[in-house]
């Protein structure tokens, strides 16, 4: 019973590693976004509202659905449970919810049966961004109110004065 402290520790550690790895989890692979007729737009309570509610143009909710789905399969739950988004995106078809998806700091997620979620990279959430029009890294990150990126205007010139003539 000398080594019996040594086994008791490995007994405790066992259960907890195998906690931890459960929490990993095998990637998964969702089902497919369904076409919708439109996608709303909200964020997270507490924090402001972007300046678009609604995506209604065919072309940027196709294209929405499109980003959606091609993404890599590397859906998992964390350990740690779902993560919080801060900007929702809800698909909308027949007036009926056809799924949703939503973004955070530096991940994507979606629910279906349970909160799944995924890495996201600055790249993706900028491409996300472009197609809904309004710039999401910025607004994840606290950077910006999510106006998407205007360009700068070119400097105007001050006019030439001229002399002023006293009659």
């Amino acid at each position: 019973m000398v080594n019996a402290p040594g086994k008791m520790k490995g007994l405790c550690l066992t259960p907890m590693l195998c906690l931890l790895l459960a929490g990993c989890g095998a990637r998964e692979k969702l089902p497919a976004q369904q076409p919708a007729d439109f996608v709303r737009i909200t964020t997270l309570a507490g924090f402001p509202e972007l300046p678009r509610r609604e995506i209604r143009e065919k072309e940027r909710v196709a294209a929405l659905v499109a980003f959606v789905n091609s993404l890599p399969s590397k859906w998992s739950i964390p350990w740690y449970g779902p993560p919080v988004g801060r900007v929702y995106f809800e698909f909308v078809s027949a007036r009926r919810t056809a799924g949703n998806f939503y973004v955070g700091p530096d991940f994507f997620g979606r629910d279906t049966d349970r909160h799944y979620s995924q890495d996201a990279s600055r790249e993706k959430i900028q491409e996300l961004g472009k197609i809904a029009g309004v710039d999401i890294w910025g607004y994840v990150n606290g950077r910006s109110p999510g106006k998407p990126a205007q360009p700068e205007a070119a400097p105007v010139a001050p006019a030439a004065r001229q002399p002023t003539r006293h009659p």
